[in-house]
């Protein structure tokens, strides 16, 4: 009986997309993680100097400096995606320890990759953390919203690909240049105790003209 549901929300959430299933049960998480988020995705449509990844249909680009994006969905959600290329570059390791406080807490290894994806409840909203790959995606949406959310970041994350030969230009040459608010892609804000402060940046803010072509591809020589 378990497999067939298991199938049905499988055909569900592949034939329709990622705001088919409204009520979310961390089952249903565990699917979208399992399916999507480790998965070696090939998808991209944007690329930057040294790295490159897929934005899926619907969401779609407010701001982007240096390593860090700023993105938002139909919802009027917004995603903040930070990629650290100097972890990845010296290949800096930092395990994950499941909460079984939080709403969601899962630690994430697959294929010599690895990270986390967290869901605390703050307020009326829940705070979505995951981290693979050397890259970071927050969000802060309504509870009938996570799934969606879960989703649209599973696509992100799963889709990081690296230009390794580009990267030790900019790192060995010491071209990277971060503010002094350096972000840790390793530890959860719930563990920092600083999440709090952050949702106050999830404002709303929408503007057509940015949307990404889904069927856009780039393609950049990368290394896993």
């Amino acid at each position: 009986m378990k497999k067939v549901v298991f199938l049905l929300l499988f055909v569900l959430f592949f034939t329709t997309g990622c705001s088919s299933i409204v009520q979310v049960k961390t089952n249903d998480i565990d699917i979208i993680v399992e399916e999507v988020l480790l998965k070696n995705s090939k998808l991209s449509n944007v690329a930057f100097e040294g790295y490159k990844y897929y934005v899926p249909r619907g969401l779609t680009f407010i701001n982007k400096e240096e390593f860090n994006a700023l993105l938002q969905d139909g919802y009027h959600n917004r995603y903040y995606l930070y990629v650290d290329a100097v972890s990845y570059y010296h290949k800096v390791e930092n395990p994950y320890k499941e909460d079984k406080s939080a709403y969601y807490s899962k630690a994430l290894n697959k294929n010599k990759k690895f990270g986390y994806i967290e869901i605390n409840k703050v307020g009326e909203k829940y705070f979505i953390e995951a981290m693979y790959h050397y890259a970071k995606v927050e969000a802060y949406v309504s509870y009938d919203q996570i799934q969606d959310a879960v989703c649209n970041i599973s696509y992100i994350l799963s889709s990081i690909k690296y230009n390794r030969s580009i990267l030790e230009t900019l790192v060995g040459d010491n071209v990277l240049n971060y503010k002094e608010e350096e972000f840790d892609i390793f530890k959860s804000k719930r563990k920092t105790g600083d999440f709090l402060d952050y949702v106050e940046e999830y404002g709303k803010y929408y503007d057509k003209d940015n949307e990404l072509p889904d069927q856009d591809r780039v393609e950049i020589e990368e290394e896993n």
